[in-house]
């Protein structure tokens, strides 16, 4: 680790940063940046969530699943069962005799517009940032997150 100094102004160099500062701050700007461009074309980050989980079950999901979907930020499970919603209107998704929610046609079309969309987000988010450095970044978070779930020594 970097031992640089404190400056007099009281602000950390980029070596004494605190990690949660930093953690904190680049969630806060990625968060507020893809917020922005999903509200660009329609979408709430929850809806796309939403058409995510809904996607990737292989028969769809029902009510009980949707609402037992695991919500980021601190968010509740309501957040998705309305994000739900506002696609079922949309004419995204819809629902089977079995209750079970699938993407619709225009769903099918609306989700692949919205992930190409996210790819270009993404790739404004990082930047000149390459694949090793992005990765590297991704490791140490996790070993920090596995060293404080392992408890106090």
């Amino acid at each position: 680790m970097t031992t640089t100094s404190t400056p007099q102004n009281g602000t950390a160099t980029p070596g004494r940063r605190p990690i949660a500062l930093v953690a904190w701050s680049a969630t806060e700007a990625i968060l507020r940046h893809s917020q922005a461009a999903l509200a660009r074309i329609d979408v709430t980050q929850p809806q796309w969530w939403a058409l995510n989980n809904v996607v990737r079950a292989e028969h769809g999901l029902t009510a009980a699943e949707i609402r037992a979907v695991a919500v980021p930020y601190g968010m509740g499970a309501e957040v998705i069962v309305h994000a739900v919603d506002a696609l079922v209107h949309r004419g995204w998704l819809g629902s089977g005799a079995d209750g079970r929610l699938t993407l619709t046609e225009p769903g099918r079309a609306g989700l692949a517009a919205v992930k190409e969309h996210m790819d270009r987000v993404r790739a404004e988010i990082l930047g000149d940032i390459t694949e090793e450095e992005y990765a590297t970044a991704l490791s140490v978070l996790q070993r920090v997150t596995d060293n404080l779930a392992q408890g106090p020594s």
